[in-house]
């Protein structure tokens, strides 16, 4: 008989690789928005409090992920968004919406 969980935990593996890819590509992009190193990037971090991005970095930021990843970021949503966590998860529901 097989074990049950198997196909669980690897669908949670698949989760966490898709979610960790995402969050590469944003820190990746903010890095070389705002000249400084990932690792200065944390998931904790505002946007704009913390990292001050302006109007102009936030368009593009948001115009490089919709591209990426072919997904449309609803701008009711963006105003909702406020940490860098909070972008990868809308990033990523938005990639796994069926």
């Amino acid at each position: 008989m097989e074990d049950p969980s198997g196909p669980r935990e690897r669908k949670a593996d698949d989760v966490l690789k898709k979610k960790d890819m995402i969050t590469d590509d944003i820190v990746r992009g903010l890095s070389q928005a705002l000249n400084t190193s990932p690792t200065d990037i944390s998931l904790d971090l505002s946007l704009r409090r913390d990292l001050i991005l302006d109007s102009l970095q936030l368009y593009e930021m948001v115009i490089n992920l919709e591209e990426a990843y072919e997904i449309r970021l609803p701008d009711e949503l963006l105003d909702e968004i406020d940490t860098v966590e909070d972008v990868v998860n809308l990033v990523y529901q938005l990639t796994t919406a069926g």
